[in-house]
């Protein structure tokens, strides 16, 4: 078992090589593959344990970029911040164990077709718990690596999630397919299946979910500020000036987009700008949009995007970072915070989020980590023509961590067919097509502001209007049917043992 074990690890570190910046999908469906011959044979225990050391590679390869900011931000030796990765890395790996504790449950009392669906049904359900579950962590969701790919057609239907299951799917019909040939059975009818789904999985590339409503002129602006400078006087002259001079060199109606926090003084204690720029803006008939820390009563916080000119009004984010704007059970937890020496703000959550209107764009908002929450992104996007989304990306250097928030938001784009705008402190700020293809990037720490004309997109797509609600709903079903099978097979095993007693 130990061997099977150190094998699993191998396919997890090799897993996550499908999402950004390496997109190497193809290899981590082989690698599903090959992890469901390695589960072969194996009792509920041992399956417990393949997805534990499976999820151990995946999550250290693929959340590795998170040292770079309990390192270097958090003040935090080496040690300590390999211990703080470590633990981190152990606690998500038990969803992935999870996953196959149910896959073998799934598989053993379901359906013959079970061998196909027990494990993509396990995959997506965990998956979702993951996302919501201790205010959720929808990092790493599997679908995500097959957006802008040959493959990614059935994302305005299905969405990422829901090519998670898609994905997870393809592995066990090739995994199907490679047990028919050892056993020197012709695998016809699931080769035709794989391409049967690869055929309409391109087909549906083609469909035009959504139509242009209009074209507007946008600026993206990404000051290029480390931590240090950004929090100095010299980051505050500095993205002060850049924003007059947005507002300057703006056409007429231009929607003008700086990043999360941008500004760091409150707009009450920095009134005179504030009031000077809104009415630039006004004047100039266009809208500027400003991440802002935004301080209260009791040194409480809002991330708030400000929009002035066309549109006066203000979006706080509503879905917070554990640990990084908020501490989960702080009761308990804050002590131990406070020995380690992490010093965390609590910052006051929005309560919705909402499109904001401006002149003729309808703006779908989402501060950083929010982009990664599919759901919450739908709340705004079914009216909207435009998504934007603003982060501070600069915590995680030249890591992964930032090409994977852009691999994100292209499968925010994806799925509503709406072109997105993504403007960040120090990369990577991108104009992203309906189709979730980067048109233009600005890279990191890059100096070059990004201008273009975009066209605006309206209409809803399937994912739009339903979600993830038909993908939940048909796993329950089949999650139903293994029931009455597991019960159908209890009482049968009853009736046996009671015939042979009689």
């Amino acid at each position: 078992m130990f061997k099977k074990n150190f094998y699993a690890l191998v396919c997890g570190l090799l897993f996550s090589l499908g999402f950004a910046p390496f997109d190497l999908w193809v290899v981590s469906i082989l690698v599903i593959t090959c992890l469901l011959f390695l589960a072969e044979g194996l009792k509920s225990r041992d399956l417990f344990y393949l997805g534990y050391w499976f999820g151990f590679g995946m999550w250290m390869t693929g959340i590795s970029w998170l040292y770079v900011s309990i390192h270097y931000h958090g003040n935090i030796g080496i040690i300590g911040s390999s211990a703080l990765l470590l633990i981190f890395v152990s606690i998500l790996s038990i969803y992935s164990a999870l996953t196959f504790l149910l896959y073998s449950s799934l598989k053993n009392y379901g359906h013959k077709l079970g061998m196909y669906f027990a494990l993509p049904s396990a995959w997506v359900i965990i998956e979702i718990i993951r996302s919501h579950l201790f205010t959720g962590f929808p990092w790493l969701i599997s679908g995500t690596m097959i957006g802008e790919s040959l493959i990614d057609g059935f994302t305005p239907i299905i969405g990422a999630q829901g090519n998670t299951f898609f994905i997870i799917l393809l592995a066990s019909i090739i995994y199907k397919i490679v047990d028919c040939v050892n056993k020197k059975i012709y695998p016809l009818p699931q080769f035709a299946f794989l391409i049967l789904l690869i055929f309409f999985s391109n087909l549906t590339k083609q469909i035009e979910w959504t139509y242009q409503a209009g074209e507007i002129d946008v600026s993206l602006h990404q000051p290029n500020l480390t931590l240090e400078e950004k929090w100095s006087q010299f980051g505050i002259v500095k993205t002060q000036a850049m924003i007059y001079n947005s507002i300057e060199e703006a056409q007429i109606g231009e929607l003008v987009v700086f990043p999360e926090t941008a500004l760091v003084i409150s707009e009450n204690d920095n009134l005179d700008f504030m009031n000077e720029i809104k009415l630039l803006s006004t004047q100039k008939n266009l809208t500027l949009v400003t991440g802002i820390v935004e301080r209260e009563n009791n040194y409480k916080i809002r991330n708030r995007l400000r929009f002035l000119g066309l549109a006066d009004k203000k979006y706080d984010k509503t879905k917070l970072v554990p640990f990084g704007e908020f501490i989960p059970l702080e009761s308990i937890l804050g002590n131990l915070l406070d020995i380690l020496g992490l010093k965390l703000t609590n910052t006051t959550p929005g309560k919705e989020i909402k499109p904001i209107k401006s002149g003729l764009i309808n703006l779908a908002p989402s501060i950083c980590y929010e982009i990664a929450f599919d759901n919450l992104i739908r709340e705004a996007a079914e009216t909207s023509n435009i998504l934007l989304t603003v982060s501070n990306d600069t915590w995680f250097g030249k890591s992964i961590g930032p090409v994977q928030h852009l691999q994100i938001a292209q499968n925010r784009a994806l799925e509503h067919q709406k072109p997105l705008v993504r403007a960040t402190n120090s990369g990577i700020s991108a104009f992203l097509s309906q189709k979730g293809k980067i048109i233009e990037k600005q890279d990191y720490f890059e100096e070059k502001n990004l201008k273009r004309k975009i066209m605006l997109y309206s209409g809803q797509t399937f994912y739009t209007n339903w979600g993830n609600f038909p993908l939940i709903f048909l796993i329950l079903l089949y999650f139903s049917y293994t029931l009455v099978e597991y019960f159908s097979f209890k009482k049968k095993n009853l009736n046996k043992r009671t015939h042979v007693t009689l």
